[in-house]
């Protein structure tokens, strides 16, 4: 198998905590095509009237609140009572179950939104044969094979830049270099500085995982402003530390990436011109994002930055206007700058 991972070999680990959060409203994703929805009803007919099809997966409900088969100890009351092996497809693979297929190329991801991951320094950690040899037993492509557009000249670009960055070099690997970003004190309201430490190496680890998925996600960002939105991004984990008064793990740099993403996407976009067709275009009911919207309208000519727009439209206002308003404006601003 070819296969490109978002984090090197043995390189994470997570220890279950019996927090039940994967397993609470997120579906069971069983592996229809190896027999595995005849096990399950066999044994537990009840499921036959939680069904449902999404897309071309066949998914168990469950409810919000936990799994049906979360048991109060936090445990899969499946695999304690028949075995691992029994336990549904996507259920074995979690956390390393976001697994796709692009130009040939298997691509193995991560959750790092609901699991609390962490870094394995000693390289203790999961071991990427391990997760290749668990993919090979799910036979439903619905789970091991969503296919996603490109090909594999777009993941061999990612791949090189991944292993960069796990050999220490993640700024040079994106093209950028590790200094503020133009921008970031005014769209954020505070001075742009990298975290240290723990919170680095987090964030450094992440790296490529963040990546896959502004390029293949619904934002569908272009490679050219993932090296400054990382900038950015820095700079707000950097924030949140101060916040916290303690080192930031990766599930929480993952909830600043995907929170902060407008603003990080502003910044990295600083010194280019955005230009709106004139037109209908739906707006929230915010007037400076309207007039942020107008400004990118007037801007066919005149070929002014976004930098210097957004602080005529917004650099005397307070920072937690400038927030508001940026992130309301997001669409708009992705729509001018193409």
């Amino acid at each position: 198998m070819d296969a490109y991972f978002t984090w090197p070999d043995r390189g994470l680990r997570y220890e279950c905590r019996g927090c039940g959060a994967c397993c609470k409203g997120h579906g069971i994703g069983i592996d229809v095509a190896a027999g595995q929805l005849v096990q399950l009803v066999a044994r537990r007919p009840e499921l036959a009237a939680f069904l449902r099809r999404r897309g071309d997966a066949v998914t168990a409900f469950n409810p919000r609140d936990r799994c049906w088969f979360l048991d109060d100890g936090g445990l899969c009351r499946i695999e304690t009572e028949d075995g691992r092996d029994a336990k549904p497809a996507s259920c074995r693979l979690f956390p390393f179950n976001r697994v796709f297929r692009i130009g040939g190329v298997t691509v193995v991801d991560y959750n790092s939104v609901i699991c609390p991951v962490q870094l394995a320094p000693e390289r203790d950690g999961i071991a990427h044969a391990d997760v290749i040899a668990e993919i090979e037993s799910i036979r439903d492509p619905a789970i091991v094979g969503t296919t996603l557009p490109g090909d594999a000249a777009v993941i061999e670009r990612e791949r090189a830049i991944a292993e960069q960055i796990f050999a220490g070099d993640a700024a040079a690997a994106q093209g950028v270099e590790l200094a503020a970003p133009d921008g970031f004190e005014l769209v954020a309201g505070s001075p742009w500085r990298a975290p240290e430490g723990p919170t680095l190496a987090a964030a450094i680890a992440l790296t490529p995982s963040l990546r896959f998925n502004e390029l293949y996600g619904p934002r569908k960002i272009k490679p050219a402003a993932l090296g400054g939105m990382w900038l950015a991004w820095l700079g707000f984990a950097a924030m949140g530390e101060r916040l916290a008064g303690r080192p930031l793990g990766m599930q929480e740099l993952t909830t600043v990436w995907s929170e902060q993403a407008p603003l990080m996407y502003a910044v990295a976009r600083w010194r280019d011109a955005p230009v709106l067709k004139p037109g209908p275009i739906e707006l929230p009911p915010e007037p400076l994002v309207t007039r942020l919207a107008q400004s990118f309208v007037d801007n066919k000519k005149p070929r002014r930055p976004l930098g210097e727009l957004v602080a005529k439209a917004l650099g005397d206002r307070d920072a937690a206007l400038r927030v508001t308003v940026l992130k309301l404006a997001d669409a708009v601003v992705r729509a001018a700058l193409g």
